[in-house]
C-alpha cells in the first residue's frame, strides 16, 4: 500500500475537485505539469543527497540557469533565424510578436530540442564546478557553500538586464504555441512533453542507481574513505554526480520556463526549487526513486488544492492561504522527520557488491571491486 499511497492521495484530490464542481480538466492538466517538473528536479536532489550523500542545498541554481537558456539564449537564436534585428531582452514584446508570426513549427521543434541540449550542457558544467569546494570542505560547510551558490543565478538574472530582462523578466519564445496552438491544446502539449521528459529522467536516474556507479555512490554516502580504499576518488565521484544532477535539473528549468511562458529571476527562489524538492524527497523516502514519485504526488496534490480552495480556506483561517502553505509544508517536514524519518517508501537495503554464482558449487559470492565501478 505504501508504494501507491501518493497515487491514492492524488486521485482523491481529483475526485474532490470534480465533486465540488470545479474545473477538473484544468486541475489535471496543471497538476500533470507540476508533477513532471517537481519529479525531474527532486530526482536529481535524490541522486545527489539521497543516494550519494552530497548535501546540495543550491538546486535552484541549475534550474534557473536552464530557464535562462530557454528565455535568454534560445530567444535570441529564434530572433536570428527569423531574420529579425531586435534585442530579445530590450525589445521583448516586439520580438515575441515577430516570432509568433514568423517562426515555423519545425523551427520551434528544433529550438526546443536545442534548448534541452544547451541547458543540459550548461547545467552539467556548473554542477561540476560547484562540486570543486567538496574537495576541501566537510559536509556541513559544503551544504552552506552550495546554499550560497543557489542565490547566484537569482542575483545575476535580477541585476544583469541583458540576460533575461532584469527586474522585468522576459516572455519565453512561443515554441509551444507554434507546436500545439493556444488554449487547451497548448496545455495538453505542454503536459505531454513535460511528462515524457520526466519519465525519461526517472528511467535514467533509476538505471544509475542500480548500476555499479550507483553502488559506488551509496558507498560514498556511508563512508567516503571506504570508497578510496576501493580505488575510487570521492571528489571525482561527487563531481560527476553533481554534473548529472545539474544537467537534468537544468532540463527541468527549460520545461518550467516554456510552460509558464516567461522567465523572471524573482520566480527562482530557494523555497520553490530547493526547499520543496528536499521536502518531497524526505516525505517520500531518501534514496528511493519510487518514494520520490509518491512524495511528488502528495506534495502537488496539497499545493494545488490549497490554490483551488484558497478563498474558502482564507475565509476560515482569516489570512492569505499562501502563508498557510508555507506553514503547512514546514510542519509536514518536521512531522515526517520525527514520525517517519525514512519516509513513506523507505529505501530498500541493497548489497554494495553485485552477487555472482560460482558455477559447479552452487555457492553465491560477491564480485570484488564492483562498488568501485
Amino acid at each position: 500500500m505504501r508504494q501507491v499511497v501518493g497515487l491514492v492521495v492524488y486521485l482523491l484530490g481529483a475526485v474532490l475537485v470534480a465533486a465540488t464542481g470545479r474545473n477538473w480538466q484544468s486541475y489535471l492538466l496543471t497538476t500533470a505539469v507540476d508533477l513532471a517538473i517537481y519529479l525531474a528536479i527532486t530526482l536529481t536532489v535524490n541522486l545527489e543527497a539521497g543516494i550519494a550523500g552530497i548535501p546540495n542545498f543550491g538546486r535552484v541554481l541549475t534550474v534557473a540557469l536552464g530557464a535562462y537558456v530557454a528565455g535568454g539564449v534560445v530567444g535570441r537564436l529564434a530572433v536570428l533565424i527569423t531574420g529579425q534585428s531586435l534585442d530579445y531582452a530590450a525589445d521583448n514584446p516586439a520580438a515575441v510578436s515577430a516570432l509568433s508570426r514568423l517562426l515555423s513549427p519545425g523551427q520551434a521543434a528544433g529550438l526546443l530540442a536545442l534548448a534541452f541540449l544547451l541547458a543540459a550542457a550548461l547545467g552539467a558544467a556548473v554542477g561540476y564546478l560547484t562540486s570543486l569546494p567538496a574537495r576541501r570542505l566537510s559536509a556541513d560547510y559544503l551544504a552552506i557553500t552550495l546554499l550560497a551558490f543557489g542565490d547566484v543565478a537569482y542575483y545575476v538574472g535580477l541585476n544583469y538586464e541583458p540576460l533575461v530582462g532584469g527586474t522585468l523578466g522576459v516572455a519565453a519564445p512561443p515554441l509551444y504555441e507554434k507546436l500545439f496552438g493556444g488554449g487547451a491544446a497548448r496545455a495538453v502539449g505542454a503536459a505531454a512533453i513535460s511528462l515524457a521528459v520526466a519519465m525519461l529522467i526517472y528511467a535514467f536516474v533509476e538505471k544509475i542507481g542500480n548500476s555499479p556507479f550507483g553502488r559506488a555512490l551509496r558507498v560514498h554516502r556511508e563512508d567516503p574513505e571506504l570508497l578510496s580504499v576501493l580505488g575510487r576518488d570521492p571528489a571525482e565521484l561527487r563531481g560527476w554526480t553533481m554534473a548529472v544532477g545539474g544537467a537534468l535539473s537544468a532540463v527541468a528549468g527549460v520545461l518550467y520556463a516554456y510552460y509558464v511562458g516567461a522567465v523572471h529571476p524573482r520566480g527562482f527562489e530557494r523555497v520553490t526549487f530547493t526547499f520543496y524538492p528536499w521536502l518531497i524527497m524526505i516525505l517520500g523516502g531518501m534514496g528511493n526513486n519510487l518514494g520520490v514519485a509518491n512524495g511528488v504526488l502528495i506534495f502537488v496534490t496539497i499545493y494545488r488544492l490549497l490554490d483551488v480552495y484558497k478563498y474558502e480556506i482564507g475565509a476560515v483561517v482569516g489570512f492569505d492561504p499562501v502563508w498557510l502553505g508555507y506553514m503547512l509544508f514546514g510542519a509536514l517536514a518536521l512531522a515526517i522527520i520525527i514520525a517517519a524519518p525514512r519516509g513513506i517508501v523507505p529505501e530498500e537495503a541493497k548489497p554494495l557488491t553485485k552477487p555472482s554464482v560460482q558455477h559447479g558449487s552452487g555457492a553465491i559470492s560477491s564480485s570484488k571491486g564492483d562498488a568501485g565501478g
